[in-house]
């Protein structure tokens, strides 16, 4: 599961796959508020069994991530710095969030995470074809399978460092929304992720970060895990 790459700048960099993600058709019929199975029409839940079925052939997910010091995390900046090369560098990232749900976190896990291309094609092709509702079908599909790959990353990372006493205990990401103390919210910028694909220096990443922040393929997922003792 977990190769050890050595980038040109000396960043350690771990690697991790597994086999594609199962994805249970009913679920794509709810995401698509079909949630009377029984009232769903047979060409409809076709449609979803087929594009269930491709997932497991379209997709194997691999992950890349770093393991990581938190050495400031206050005032809305949390500086990071390599735990086995400190000397690369610091890397910051800027939200008001930080220092609220990475309290007490003395490690993170910058992650980017993909279910390759072959799946973004697929979704291309039916749309060429003029089948919108398999297109939609597929692509809703792969996001599931993105956020069950996610989780199963998790769960790995937490196995693998539970001999030390640590845990992961929070995952956030460049473009999304998080609570503050006083109940508002505070987004961690798109524009950061330029700033998190620069942490795995110039290892080669199966993912590809466009100049718009958009990840390629589209079926990614990046951010980091914050780390911290288990009680």
């Amino acid at each position: 599961m977990r190769d050890r790459l050595v980038g040109g700048a000396a960043i350690t960099v771990e690697t991790w796959a597994i086999d594609p993600i199962e994805v249970d058709a009913e679920r794509i019929l709810r995401i698509h508020r079909y949630r009377e199975p029984d009232r769903v029409r047979p060409v409809i839940r076709r449609i979803a069994e087929r594009a269930a079925a491709d997932i497991a052939i379209l997709t194997r997910p691999e992950a890349c991530y770093r393991r990581m010091r938190i050495c400031r995390n206050e005032a809305g900046m949390l500086d990071l710095e390599g735990r086995l090369e400190p000397e690369v560098g610091k890397v910051r990232f800027t939200c008001a969030a930080f220092p609220r749900l990475l309290a007490g976190c003395g490690e993170a896990i910058v992650f980017v995470l993909t279910l390759g291309p072959r799946l973004d094609q697929a979704v291309a092709e039916r749309i060429a074809a003029d089948q919108p509702v398999d297109a939609l079908f597929l692509e809703a599909a792969g996001w599931l399978a993105v956020e069950r790959a996610t989780r199963r990353l998790a769960a790995d990372l937490n196995r693998a460092i539970a001999a030390e006493g640590l845990g992961v205990t929070f995952r956030m990401g460049p473009g999304y929304d998080y609570r503050l103390e006083n109940g508002t919210r505070e987004r961690w910028e798109l524009a950061e992720q330029a700033a998190l694909f620069a942490v795995f220096g110039n290892v080669p990443l199966p993912v590809v970060l466009r100049d718009s922040s958009v990840m390629q393929p589209k079926m990614s997922r990046s951010g980091l895990f914050a780390v911290a003792r288990r009680r």
